[in-house]
């Protein structure tokens, strides 16, 4: 881990819109709000996420835009070398370019897409991956004369391979703090046993590398009490985990308790980079303003 720790970045996933001006509205309060990162993700049933970051980018300045994540057994390396390029070019450099292994059956049977277990999965993402670094890091092989800055890379997942695979080519390691997409919150000695193997498979490159992490469960309160019992109600399922509360993707309580969680999770694990899921997007936006620029 890095002796000095990172500024913490802050992002939402932001997924739907009624109409265009409801989306470009969204993305302008997220950016008003001080969110760091509008990102959006790769599912079916939401908006596909690059026409939605270039309609962002285009009503925001300062956030960056991030496909958070992206399937890549929905894309063809070749192909999506060329959007990102593309974004990364039309959003003014603010791309940054999030990719995964995909773990909903139901979009694979959807998208006429065999589905296979976790292996294949993550070497069909990483034979992606390689195919990426190779083309953005030189765009002439696909015909492109203008150089551009490559996105930076974010992977995310949970086990072995996919942290060795972040370990070895990302920019950015996302750590899920799930498995089985939100079926299985880990946590708090099984995250910190997850970065110690990050740590570990990426030796010195590991400094030099963001951490993130998506918060699933966000209440601000006046109380903790009061979040803990809001939760109990919203997620019961979660109610009978002991210590369910101090999981490291749950946030819990008044903006302050918030912050000071942030800033010892930041301490043990190294993690800076917070995306929320767009439901919390305003009541968050309090957290933000406490731990802005630290």
């Amino acid at each position: 881990m890095a002796t000095s720790p990172r500024p913490f970045r802050f992002g939402v996933s932001l997924t739907a819109a009624s109409t265009r001006q409801a989306w470009l509205d969204k993305c302008r309060r997220a950016e008003a709000l001080g969110y760091d990162l509008i990102a959006v993700p790769d599912h079916l049933g939401v908006l596909a996420p690059f026409p939605a970051l270039v309609a962002a980018a285009a009503v925001t300045e300062r956030p960056r835009l991030a496909t958070y994540v992206l399937n890549a057994a929905f894309h063809n390396p070749v192909l999506l070398a060329r959007d990102a390029l593309t974004t990364q070019l039309v959003t003014g450099g603010r791309l940054e370019l999030g990719i995964g292994a995909g773990y909903a059956k139901d979009e694979f049977e959807a998208a006429g897409i065999p589905w296979t277990g976790a292996g294949a999965r993550v070497r069909r993402l990483s034979e992606t991956v390689t195919e990426l670094r190779r083309i953005l890091d030189d765009p002439r092989l696909i015909g492109w004369s203008r150089a551009i800055e490559p996105p930076p890379l974010i992977i995310g997942g949970h086990g072995d391979k996919m942290l060795r695979l972040a370990a070895a080519h990302a920019d950015v390691v996302a750590f899920a703090g799930a498995t089985g997409g939100t079926a299985n919150l880990a946590g708090a000695d099984i995250m910190a046993e997850r970065v110690a193997f990050f740590e570990a498979a990426a030796g010195d490159r590991a400094a030099s590398m963001e951490r993130n992490i998506m918060a699933h469960v966000v209440i601000v309160a006046p109380d903790r009490d009061r979040a803990i019992d809001m939760l109990r109600r919203r997620a019961p399922h979660l109610d009978g985990m002991p210590g369910f509360e101090e999981l490291p993707t749950v946030l819990l309580g008044p903006a302050e308790d918030i912050a000071a969680t942030l800033l010892a999770r930041r301490e043990r694990y190294g993690i800076s980079s917070i995306c929320v899921h767009e439901p919390a997007m305003a009541g968050f936006a309090s957290v933000i303003k406490l731990l802005a620029g630290q």
